[in-house]
């Protein structure tokens, strides 16, 4: 016989599956300015929803988007959980989408579009797990912070948390934005890589000349960046060169090491899941620990010069390299941006280094109340011990609301490889999604169960 659980998840699946699709065909794009509109639709959107399940919820708007909050309060004095999403999206610009991507698609039982599972899926399951929670009458009060700036590195997310951490103070968070290793293979994160982001831009000349003409005396700046980043960086094995970068590197334990392998990692299925031909080599310990704990440097574009078909043979008299250092816990991202411009400028002092806003690498408990709670929940909900990992990405707001709530934070993803995070059709599914209304259903029973005053690390 069906449990009540079991009851509830079947009878909200067509709901979920309409939310979903409502949700993922409001093209919430932060990067691109034109969807402003859109931006402020989504957030309505979302407003109205929880208001209608009965939460006090609110639009806050920042300088740039809107952040949504809301709270379902049960009584006074009973645990307070905050659950954090984003509603924005990544572009959906990319040629291999198969269908419009901003048209919701369900393929048995995947559903398709930009955003299904970065990150209105997961929203949407955690808050439909926190209403089974307040329909059953769990002792324990739940607030939402749904943001919809994440995806261009959360700058007003700060500004919102100035204004309104006085109204949200908590117990502690829980974040529903990470990727699993594999199906069938729970994984908690507890720590996020930071980001340090650059642009480096050289210029020779006002205009582009004839390399017939001016070869051999000209300078080529896409060349000399080219020189400059190989100076930076070993790329065959991704070793940063720059003096003193590995310095603050935590070292990871051996139970880590043991944790990563236990998430079912491997190289062959990581290669697959992202469509990777070929990749540095290492073993499982070793690529997993790359992934997870080591920092890396990486060029995320050279623009410069004629990129037409055929060769046009000018010499152009600018190019700029767009680079980004992703950090681990205990490096500090200023600290690395100014060791890097100091490298850079040492050998070329004409590139103009300009730094971009950065995120800080995040830490959080592996042990304690809270991390065994995430712990029952994700091993009851999916049938397996789940294994405790890290992850490779950045979420700016994380390190935020840990500075300005000061509660532990716990990541209950449900998000998998082959979901395609940022990547042409991006998908969600029912199993992870009926799995996580059951996680959540009962991670926020076991904090109700918690005594007042646990502690908190």
């Amino acid at each position: 016989m069906n449990s009540d659980i079991d009851r509830y998840i079947e009878s909200v699946r067509a709901e979920f599956e309409t939310k979903l699709q409502e949700w993922v065909e409001i093209p919430t794009i932060s990067a691109e300015p034109e969807h402003k509109a859109d931006i402020n639709r989504g957030a309505d959107a979302a407003v109205q929803y929880l208001r209608s399940l009965g939460a006090d919820a609110e639009k806050v708007a920042t300088p740039g988007n809107p952040v949504v909050t809301g709270k379902f309060v049960t009584g006074r004095d009973r645990p307070i959980v905050t659950i954090y999403n984003h509603l924005d999206v990544q572009p959906a610009n990319e040629p291999q989408w198969l269908r419009a991507p901003f048209a919701f698609y369900k393929d048995g039982t995947r559903y398709i579009g930009r955003g299904s599972t970065d990150d209105k899926g997961p929203a949407l399951t955690a808050l439909f797990g926190a209403r089974y929670a307040i329909e059953h009458r769990t002792p324990v009060n739940i607030q939402f912070i749904w943001e919809l700036e994440e995806e261009i590195g959360s700058p007003n997310f700060e500004h919102f948390m100035k204004q309104k951490a006085g109204n949200l103070a908590t117990d502690s968070i829980v974040v529903s934005d990470t990727i699993w290793i594999a199906r069938g293979k729970p994984a908690v994160a507890y720590g996020l890589r930071g980001l340090a982001p650059m642009r480096l831009i050289l210029e020779t000349g006002t205009k582009d000349v004839h390399s017939g003409v001016t070869g051999g005396a000209a300078r080529n700046p896409i060349t000399e960046l080219c020189q400059l980043i190989s100076e930076c960086y070993d790329a065959r094995k991704g070793q940063v060169r720059m003096p003193g970068f590995y310095d603050d590197v935590a070292r990871l334990s051996k139970s880590e090491i043991d944790n990563f392998l236990a998430s079912g990692f491997t190289v062959k299925q990581f290669k697959r899941a992202h469509e990777l031909k070929t990749m540095r080599e290492g073993d499982e310990a070793d690529i997993a620990s790359r992934l997870w704990a080591r920092p890396t440097f990486e060029v995320h574009g050279i623009v410069g010069g004629y990129t037409g078909p055929g060769v046009k043979t000018a010499i152009p008299y600018r190019a700029e390299a767009k680079i980004s250092m992703r950090l681990v816990p205990n490096q500090n991202p200023d600290k690395i941006l100014k060791l890097a411009k100091n490298f850079i400028k040492e050998r070329n002092a004409d590139v103009q280094v300009i730094a971009e806003p950065v995120l800080r690498p995040y830490l959080g408990p592996r042990t304690g109340p809270y991390a065994d709670a995430a712990r029952a929940a994700m091993r009851n909900a999916f049938g397996k011990e789940p294994a405790f990992v890290r992850e490779g990405g950045s979420i700016g707001a994380v390190v935020t609301m840990a500075k300005y709530l000061k509660a532990p934070i716990v990541f209950l993803g449900l998000s998998l490889p082959e979901h395609g995070y940022h990547a042409p059709n991006e998908n969600f599914d029912w199993e992870q999604a009926s799995g996580g209304m059951r996680m959540f259903a009962e991670y926020f029973e076991t904090l109700a169960r918690l005594p007042l005053g646990a502690p908190r690390r």
